[in-house]
C-alpha cells in the first residue's frame, strides 16, 4: 500500500508534464512570419511593448526589412534581421509593393531634368508622398541645396490618414436564457408567419392621396444627399503647394513648397513683383567691365496656387553699358507646365536655345521653341506636345492590417495566456 501511495503523485506528475508538452505545440509558433515591411520614416523607435513608458529596444532607419509576427489593432510586432523584436504603428510601415513602387519611381525621377537649385533657411523634412502625414525619410540641413523637379498642388489634410482598424474575433456566447432552452425539452417555437406575396406593392400603395413609404423614403434620401452637397461646397478646401526635390545624394522626395528659396541672384528676385519663382535657367554668361561676370536668365513664375507649374515667363539680359539687369522678352497669364528644356550643348555659346510648354485656349498642349541670341528672343518653331505617363501612385499609407488578419492563426484564450506566461518566464 505504500508504495503505490507513493505511485500516485509521480504519475500524476508526468501527466502534468505530458499536458505542458501538448499545450506548448499546439500554440503558435513563434517564428512564424506573417508579411514582410520596411522601414518608412528615417529613423523608427522599436518598443518592447505597447506602452508609453517602455524602454525602446532599437533604433530602426529607413528602408530596414522587417518581419511582421504579430497584430494587434493598428500596431504590429515586428522581427528584425539582427533578430530583434518590438511594436510598432503600421503607419510607419511600407509593404512590398509600396517599397517596390517607390524603387520605381526613384528611377524615373533620376531622369527627370532640373528646374533649378532651392535652398532652405533651416531644417526641412522630405516626405515620401505630398502630404503632411506622409512619412519623412530624410531631411534638409540647414542652408543644404536641392534640386527642384515637379510641383503638384494637394489638399492640406488635418486629420491623418488610418488604416481599418483590427479586432480580433471574439469567441460565440450566448445568454443563460439561450443555454437553458437548448438544454431544455420543450418543443421549439413555431416559426414566424411569412408576409403576404404582394408586400411589396401594399408597401407603395398611396391610401387617400397620401406619400408612400417608398416615395418617402426617397425624398428623404435625397434630402440628406442635397444637404451633404451643399455643406460640402460651402466648406473650402485649402491647397498646398508641394514640390518634388532631389538630394546631392540623389534622395528624392517631397516638401513644402514654400519653404524653399530658389536660388537665382538677388538682384533678378528682386523682380519678381511678389510672385514665386518655379524655376529659373543661366542663358550664357556676360562679362562687364564694372560688376564682373554676369549671367543672362530665364525663369518662371506664379502668382497664385493653381494646378499647372507657372503662369508667366520672363528673360533678363544683363546690360553692359547701363550695368543692370533688363527684360528681353515677357509673356503672362497662362498655363505652363514642366519640363522647361535648355539647350545645354554648349553652355558658352552665343546663341541658346529653349522650349517651354502651355496650354492654349483650345486645350491643347504645344511645346514652342524659341531662341536667344544674347539680346532678343524669337519664335523658332511650335509643335504639338505629348507628355509622358508620370510615375502618380499612393507609396505610402502603412501596412494594412485588416489583410494581416487573415494570416494570423486564431488562438483560444487559454493558449494565448499560456504563452504570454511563457514568454515573462524566458523575458522575452
Amino acid at each position: 500500500m505504500h508504495s503505490q501511495g507513493n505511485g500516485a503523485p509521480a504519475l500524476a506528475a508526468a501527466f502534468a508534464v505530458i499536458a505542458v508538452l501538448l499545450l506548448s505545440s499546439c500554440g503558435r509558433d513563434p517564428a512564424e512570419v506573417i508579411a514582410r515591411a520596411y522601414v518608412a520614416p528615417e529613423k523608427l523607435n522599436l518598443r518592447r511593448e505597447l506602452t508609453e513608458k517602455n524602454n525602446g529596444v532599437a533604433v530602426l532607419n529607413h528602408g530596414d526589412g522587417v518581419d511582421i509576427v504579430d497584430v494587434r489593432r493598428r500596431f504590429v510586432k515586428v522581427r528584425t534581421r539582427k533578430g530583434q523584436e518590438g511594436w510598432v504603428d503600421s503607419l510607419q510601415l511600407l509593404s512590398q509593393a509600396q517599397m517596390d513602387q517607390i524603387r520605381r519611381d526613384d528611377q524615373h525621377y533620376l531622369a527627370l531634368p532640373s528646374e533649378g537649385n532651392a535652398g532652405v533657411y533651416e531644417s526641412l523634412n522630405i516626405h515620401i508622398d505630398p502630404n503632411r502625414q506622409s512619412p519623412a525619410f530624410a531631411k534638409i540641413a540647414e542652408g543644404g541645396s536641392v534640386a527642384v523637379l515637379a510641383h503638384k498642388l494637394q489638399p492640406k489634410i488635418a486629420a491623418p490618414l488610418r488604416p481599418p482598424t483590427f479586432e480580433r474575433p471574439q469567441p460565440e456566447r450566448r445568454s443563460r436564457r439561450e443555454r437553458t432552452a437548448k438544454a431544455s425539452f420543450l418543443p421549439p417555437p413555431p416559426p414566424p408567419p411569412k408576409p403576404p406575396a404582394n408586400w411589396q406593392e401594399i408597401s407603395t400603395q398611396k391610401v387617400n392621396g397620401a406619400e408612400s413609404i417608398a416615395e418617402r423614403k426617397a425624398r428623404k434620401d435625397k434630402e440628406a444627399a442635397d444637404a451633404k452637397k451643399m455643406a460640402e461646397q460651402k466648406k473650402p478646401v485649402v491647397m498646398e503647394d508641394w514640390s518634388l526635390v532631389r538630394t546631392k545624394d540623389n534622395q528624392i522626395g517631397w516638401v513644402l513648397s514654400r519653404n524653399l528659396v530658389m536660388s537665382i541672384p538677388d538682384e533678378v528676385a528682386q523682380y519678381a513683383e511678389g510672385k514665386r519663382i518655379t524655376s529659373y535657367f543661366d542663358l550664357g554668361s556676360v562679362q562687364d567691365e564694372v560688376k564682373g561676370l554676369k549671367h543672362n536668365w530665364l525663369w518662371t513664375t506664379s502668382a497664385d496656387l493653381e494646378p499647372y507649374d507657372f503662369d508667366a515667363w520672363r528673360v533678363f539680359i544683363w546690360n553692359r553699358r547701363r550695368h543692370r539687369y533688363e527684360t528681353s522678352y515677357r509673356q503672362r497669364e497662362l498655363e505652363g507646365y514642366f519640363p522647361v528644356h535648355i539647350d545645354t550643348a554648349d553652355a558658352n555659346a552665343f546663341d541658346r536655345t529653349f522650349e517651354i510648354v502651355t496650354k492654349d485656349d483650345d486645350g491643347k498642349m504645344r511645346q514652342r521653341k524659341y531662341s536667344f541670341d544674347g539680346v532678343r528672343v524669337h519664335l523658332a518653331g511650335v509643335e504639338d506636345y505629348r507628355p509622358g505617363e508620370s510615375a502618380e501612385a499612393n507609396r505610402a499609407g502603412g501596412i494594412d492590417t485588416n489583410k494581416l488578419q487573415s494570416k494570423m492563426p486564431h488562438d483560444n484564450w487559454f493558449k494565448r495566456s499560456w504563452s504570454n506566461f511563457k514568454r515573462r518566464l524566458s523575458g522575452t
